[in-house]
């Protein structure tokens, strides 16, 4: 099976007129839930909590998507984004980020702070976030390890309804480099890949900008001043406010 070189990790690819990254997951879209259709965002709709006692507010695109960040971007391809994020919360998140099992010792290590820093990028974007290193606290969620197929880096799975908002199950980031091997995954890429499905975990759409850490694919090099103002319009509004064009 053929390495792929490193250093290509973080480029993309032009192709007949088409950009390909490193994406970030591939897996089946709730057209329910996930607003943008975005692939690494696992939606999943609670149907005996679908009841509200206040039906939450629908806003019209050419009122509401000038200062919005990219929660608009779904628009591109659906007539309705539903916002979802995490409801009535609280004080800090604490998230486990454990070690992955299967490197040595110097490795798993690395890979384990660039997922802490990845996730701490959204400290206090709202919740202050605290990154449980050793488990011996009770945490929101905790990140896993997986191995991948193809150029999948991570995925984020989540459930909603109406009535608690946005719960997150897990992250999963890769523990080795894509295509195939046993070689470790890049940790800046694991980073960058824990920003990303933090942001999912925290709400966020995909971004149509490659400049953002939400953009699909591994492009940007650090958080965006968009990735900032996404969240913040976020949870300015009621959970489930939908947006129309």
């Amino acid at each position: 099976m053929r390495t792929v070189d490193p250093l290509r990790l973080l480029a993309l690819l032009l192709i007949g007129g088409g950009f390909i990254g490193w994406v970030l997951s591939r897996d089946p879209v709730s057209t329910t839930a996930c607003s943008t259709g975005d692939p690494s965002c696992e939606v999943t709709v609670d149907p005996a909590t679908t009841a509200a006692a206040e039906p939450p507010p629908t806003l019209a695109a050419a009122d509401f998507c000038n200062d919005a960040g990219y929660l608009c971007a779904g628009l591109a391809e659906a007539e309705v984004v539903r916002l979802q994020r995490w409801k009535d919360h609280e004080g800090t998140v604490v998230v486990h980020v454990p070690p992955p099992e299967g490197l040595t010792g110097g490795d798993a290590r690395a890979l384990q702070r660039a997922a802490a820093q990845g996730v701490r990028a959204w400290n206090d974007q709202p919740f202050p976030i605290l990154v449980d290193l050793r488990g011996d606290r009770d945490p929101d969620f905790a990140v896993r390890w997986g191995r991948y197929a193809g150029t999948r880096l991570g995925l984020t799975r989540t459930t909603w309804s109406p009535a608690t908002g946005l719960r997150v199950d897990f992250i999963e980031l890769g523990t080795f480099a894509p295509g195939g091997g046993n070689r470790a995954a890049d940790p800046r890429q694991i980073r960058l890949t824990a920003a990303h499905e933090m942001g999912h975990a925290l709400g966020l759409p995909h971004s149509d900008s490659p400049r953002d850490v939400m953009y699909p694919t591994n492009t940007a090099t650090s958080m965006s001043a968009q990735d900032y103002r996404s969240v913040e319009v976020l949870y300015d509004l009621p959970d489930g406010t939908s947006i129309t064009r």
